[in-house]
């Protein structure tokens, strides 16, 4: 895997980690929210494995169908274009 690849995917799992962790803590003190567009943008574009570390850590999200609806189709989405690509090279 190219480093610049790698390292960027580190950096939005990272980013995405500690999005969701912001977003649990302001739900607990009543501070503006990040939006579920926002956290799932960051999922898609390759937060996949931060995302889920910190819904699973901080128990965010966890239990509202929707949202974990939408990731597991970004995950299907995700998975999909992999398949696409590995077939391809």
């Amino acid at each position: 895997m190219d480093k610049y690849l790698f390292f960027t995917l580190l950096l939005i799992n990272v980013l995405s980690f500690f999005l969701f962790k912001i977003d649990k803590k302001n739900s607990i003190i009543g501070k503006r929210r990040i939006s579920e567009l926002a956290l799932c943008f960051v999922t898609l574009i390759g937060g996949t494995i931060g995302s889920l570390m910190s819904m699973q850590i901080y128990r965010h999200k966890t239990r509202k169908k929707s949202f974990i609806f939408k990731i597991v189709m970004i995950i299907a989405i995700q998975c999909s274009i992999l398949f696409f690509l590995v077939d391809r090279i």
